[in-house]
């Protein structure tokens, strides 16, 4: 095992501690990056001392981090009094003030107990706290980009300026784009993950009383996002033998019930929340799934899908092309007649085979074992540096 040798190497005892960040984590089960924060600090647990800085309980390794969670202040910033005070600075105020009441302790936690590898998964919040501790201490910050390249990669640009020792992300043209901003910046694309034995094709099924085979389509549900669950709805709607289960919330729930009770009709369609244990008997139910997104940088709920042994329509895109594989059709979601086709065609077809064998590529077990590589090589770069200034 590579950490076990490094170690030895190293003269080391004690496995590396390696911390992660993500205040949401535990609070809100629903979000990808969260999910990931979870999975992530489960399976490396294996390997590393692992600590995860999260809003709530999740594991046996989280530690509260001790600011408000975004989910917790969202309701609080949509009162009426308070919007006139944000509304002309951000549409996100929840989120900076999560960055905020976390900063100062992570900051002092992570100072009194120190780790070899800080890895945040929160955005700018946490990585503002992995690059003060790398400033005071000298502790390496491993970064995984959730946002792919939303906002023309404006996210992406931001983050670099924090010069993480490594970057992770999950497609090959994140990558360059990427290198192309900041030429030395250590890359790795490794793809999100899923857990492949609690999503299955077997197992319970939720009854959703709806007409006919079920499209499912998860994502929140915001107009200004980049779900775009109205194109989904829009080719719904050319396809009557079929229903769509819209699984999310948001701001915008009123919006898209009155959207898609006059595209669709009474019927053949649902807007509802479910549990997140109850999730894998969700998809299990459903006959298909779809998400119109666009520069969506891994859709957790794709894999989970293919995992289900759904078969998907969505976006042709190159990171959709890399994730979806043989396990879906892709096309111009624009385009409702030609979605809707796809929509027919995933429908009349068995895709359980083909689903399951492109979500196995992206199995959480095998990906902490590359992150689990990627750890102890980053640790292992910023110990040589040191040594060396140490000599010279």
């Amino acid at each position: 095992m590579l950490s076990s040798q490094l170690l030895a190497a190293e003269g080391r005892t004690r496995p590396y501690r390696v911390v992660l960040i993500h205040p949401s984590a535990g609070v809100n089960w629903s979000g990808g990056s969260e999910t990931f924060s979870i999975e992530m600090a489960r399976r490396l647990s294996e390997y590393f001392e692992v600590e995860l800085l999260s809003g709530g309980p999740c594991g046996a390794w989280s530690t509260r981090s001790g600011g408000v969670p975004r989910t917790r202040a969202w309701s609080a910033f949509r009162h009426p009094l308070l919007v006139p005070l944000w509304q002309r600075f951000t549409d996100i105020p929840e989120i900076w003030w999560e960055h905020l009441t976390n900063y100062f302790p992570c900051l002092l936690h992570l100072l009194k107990q120190p780790a070899d590898l800080i890895f945040p998964n929160d955005g700018v919040g946490g990585l503002a706290v992995a690059w003060t501790v790398r400033a005071l201490v000298g502790t390496p910050m491993l970064y995984t980009e959730h946002c792919g390249l939303l906002h023309d990669g404006r996210i992406l640009a931001r983050n670099l300026a924090f010069q993480p020792d490594q970057l992770v992300v999950f497609y090959d043209e994140m990558a360059r784009f990427a290198r192309s901003r900041r030429p030395e910046q250590a890359v790795s694309v490794i793809h999100n993950g899923v857990d492949t034995r609690r999503f299955s094709p077997e197992g319970e099924r939720v009854e959703l009383d709806l007409s006919g085979p079920v499209v499912l389509c998860v994502a929140s549900l915001r107009r200004d996002g980049h779900k775009r669950l109205h194109l989904a709805i829009e080719a719904m709607a050319k396809v009557p033998e079929a229903s769509l289960l819209i699984c999310g919330d948001g701001p915008d729930r009123t919006y898209y019930e009155q959207l898609a009770s006059e595209k669709i009709g009474a019927g053949r369609y649902r807007i509802c929340t479910f549990p997140f244990e109850q999730m894998p008997a969700v998809y299990r139910a459903c006959h298909a799934f779809t998400l119109p997104s666009i520069d969506e940088p891994c859709a957790l709920s794709q894999l989970e899908a293919l995992a289900s042994g759904l078969g998907i329509v969505a976006t042709d895109d190159s990171s959709r092309r890399q994730i979806v594989g043989e396990g879906g059709l892709l096309c111009d979601v624009t385009d409702s007649d030609a979605y809707a086709e796809c929509l027919r065609r995933i429908l009349s077809s068995e895709w359980k085979d083909k689903a399951v064998r492109s979500a196995e590529r992206f199995s959480w077990d095998r990906l902490a074992l590359v992150y689990r590589d990627v750890i102890v090589q980053t640790i292992s770069r910023k110990n040589s540096r040191f040594k060396k200034r140490e000599t010279d």
